[in-house]
């Protein structure tokens, strides 16, 4: 008995979609949560005065989207730092959030220090990139620790970047960040039993 060639693409095509469907069926119900960051305030960011310390408040919204169909993720607390060239301008913590299955939450976030002092290179290049620009770029990092094993939530390190929109009080836009997580790369496309 002879097989056609169409028959044999069919038969493969249906291998191929029994093969992958536990993978899928595992990257919908555990993709990690997606984060991202919103500048909505800032005070005290003022490089004019090039020898006074820095008394920096800075708003921040941080935004979880949990995508997950069946559990939600959960973090017990968080550091958050906002920092310009690898200096820290301000630091804060985060308060224990939730984001449930399938939905999205957002936590304000307040980062705050008295008396940071900049060097006067990386004063002027804030400086510099105000005046080019309009606007200052800042670094957010955010290292948040999960609640417990069964909330679905593993402790997670991010890195965001938001604008200061020229010193002025007014929101950013809000910028995805890029996170990193305990497990390797692949943790997102693997099972967990092939992980070690």
């Amino acid at each position: 008995m002879k097989i056609a060639p169409s028959e044999i693409r069919t038969i493969l095509y249906a291998l191929l979609a029994v093969a992958l469907s536990p993978l899928v069926f595992y990257l919908w119900v555990n993709l990690p949560p997606k984060f991202s960051a919103r500048l909505t305030g800032i005070q005290g960011l003022d490089t004019a005065a090039p020898a006074a310390p820095l008394a920096t408040v800075f708003n921040i919204t941080l935004h979880a989207r949990n995508k997950r169909g069946r559990a939600a993720a959960c973090y017990r607390h968080g550091e958050a730092a906002v920092r310009y060239a690898g200096f820290t301008l301000a630091w804060g913590r985060t308060r224990t959030f939730c984001a449930g299955a399938g939905g999205s939450r957002d936590v304000p976030v307040v980062a705050w220090a008295d008396g940071v002092g900049l060097p006067m290179p990386v004063r002027s290049r804030m400086a510099a990139e105000r005046r080019a620009a309009g606007m200052v770029e800042l670094e957010v990092v955010v290292k948040l620790f999960a609640e417990g094993d069964d909330s679905g939530a593993e402790p997670t390190w991010m890195w965001c970047k938001v604008a200061t929109g020229g010193g002025r009080a007014e929101p950013s836009d809000a910028t995805p960040c890029s996170v990193f997580r305990s497990r390797v790369w692949a943790s997102d496309f693997a099972p967990n039993w092939m992980l070690v």
